[in-house]
């Protein structure tokens, strides 16, 4: 069937499957259904079909465009480009939006030009600023006089303002993002909770804890901290429990060295390492654990919001496995976890242990905790992505005098994957 509204999700800075995929990928197929869609991505991620296996879903009628070049910043703040380079970037930005009744940018850089009749941005958080804040870090800024950084900064107001004209609405994944959106790029934006589905097996709960995140050198999960952490409740409660680290580790020397050196600082513990592993492997963990450690951003200034969890896929999916959450008392973690009701927020390493020791000692409170994790959890459905994302769609579309969107173009049921995508 052919179908006349084009649509262009753009993945840009798409190195990893993460949370920013399971949005592109939700998007996508439930988009296609209506509407012929393009998946638009670096080429250097993933494929496909390899996203419809990752979160199954059913992408059979969605088209790759593949830009080899869209890992760069699409911005032109002051201190990376100069006025110069603006033609080819706008030329670049036309052909890639240009195509398109509704571009759809997904990132957390700064989005491109948009010369699509519509445009939404699905902004994950705004690393890339407003590029007023740029400007004073410009060679030779402080050496200009008053009247030309006058200038210069009415210049780009006026950029930005042409920049974001494309684009109709702008959505985030938490409030704590769209806090920093308003502030970094002076826009207000709209939260849609990414969409968090789980087939959670039957089996009983052990003593054991989880952990999920990547494998990287920077250590931005502080996951060195939670061998420490472990150390000292195993110290206190003993008896079986054991701590499960999951995540992704990239093929570079710098990362398996980490990996390595993790495995170093856990002798002697009960601590398992389960590196790259298959997503029926990670469940499993998941639907046996008790309890769910997670502290990106456990140790940060409300001032440092890059090095805080934006929202928290990883935990509202242990959650929904019965986990009870121990997280930080920073970033979008505070609007998935209820304190005391549906989990624990911690504000430092301390706090983490405790609050462990106390849940290992008083099950009837981790099995009501785990309960009502469980159920809050549902908040944060597909069905209520897929709801009020295709209501934003079908209000953009429809605001087209050319482009009348059926009423229920985008109100689909929950996409389902195709099970040879899925093998």
């Amino acid at each position: 069937m052919a179908y006349s509204i084009r649509v262009g999700i753009f993945d840009h800075l798409s190195l990893r499957i993460g949370g920013g995929q399971l949005v592109v990928a939700r998007m996508a197929a439930q988009l296609s259904d209506a509407y012929q869609v393009d998946v638009i991505h670096s080429g250097r991620g993933y494929t496909i079909p390899r996203l419809a296996s990752a979160f199954q879903v059913d992408l059979r009628r969605v088209q790759e465009r593949i830009l080899p070049d869209s890992l760069e910043s699409l911005g032109l703040p002051g201190r990376r480009s100069t006025w110069g380079d603006l033609p080819s970037r706008l030329r670049a930005d036309r052909a890639l939006t240009g195509p398109y009744d509704l571009f759809i940018y997904s990132g957390h850089g700064v989005p491109p030009f948009n010369s699509a009749r519509h445009g939404l941005i699905y902004c994950h958080f705004p690393f890339e600023l407003h590029p007023i804040h740029e400007l004073p870090l410009t060679a030779g800024w402080d050496n200009r006089s008053a009247f030309s950084r006058w200038g210069r900064s009415i210049a780009y107001r006026l950029l930005w303002k042409h920049r974001m004209r494309g684009y109709q609405a702008v959505q985030c994944n938490s409030r704590f993002t769209a806090g920093w959106i308003n502030r970094l790029w002076y826009r207000p934006a709209e939260v849609l909770y990414p969409p968090v589905a789980l087939q959670v097996p039957r089996g009983e709960k052990r003593n054991s804890i989880v952990s999920v995140g990547r494998f990287v050198q920077s250590d931005n999960k502080n996951l060195a901290q939670q061998l420490k952490a472990f150390r000292e409740f195993y110290s206190t409660v003993g008896g079986n429990w054991r701590l499960h680290m999951i995540g992704f580790c990239a093929d570079i020397p710098q990362d398996r060295a980490y990996v390595q050196h993790l495995r170093d600082l856990a002798l002697g513990l009960p601590i398992t390492f389960i590196v790259n592993a298959e997503r029926k492997t990670v469940i499993r963990r998941l639907a046996e654990a008790k309890l769910f450690w997670h502290t990106t951003g456990l140790n940060t200034e409300p001032e440092e919001p890059q090095a805080q969890e934006h929202f928290g896929i990883a935990t509202v999916e242990a959650m929904l496995a019965g986990c009870v959450p121990l997280v930080p008392k920073r970033g979008g973690q505070t609007e998935i976890v209820e304190h005391e009701a549906s989990g624990l927020l911690c504000e430092n390493l301390d706090q983490l242990v405790r609050h462990s020791v106390r849940l290992a000692h008083e099950d009837d409170l981790r099995r009501e905790m785990s309960r009502r994790a469980k159920d809050l959890s549902k908040r944060f459905s597909a069905s209520a992505f897929e709801r009020s994302f295709g209501q934003t769609v079908n209000r953009l579309l429809a605001d087209h005098g050319e482009i009348q969107a059926p009423r229920d173009a985008v109100a689909f049921k929950p996409t389902s994957v195709d099970p040879k995508i899925a093998g």
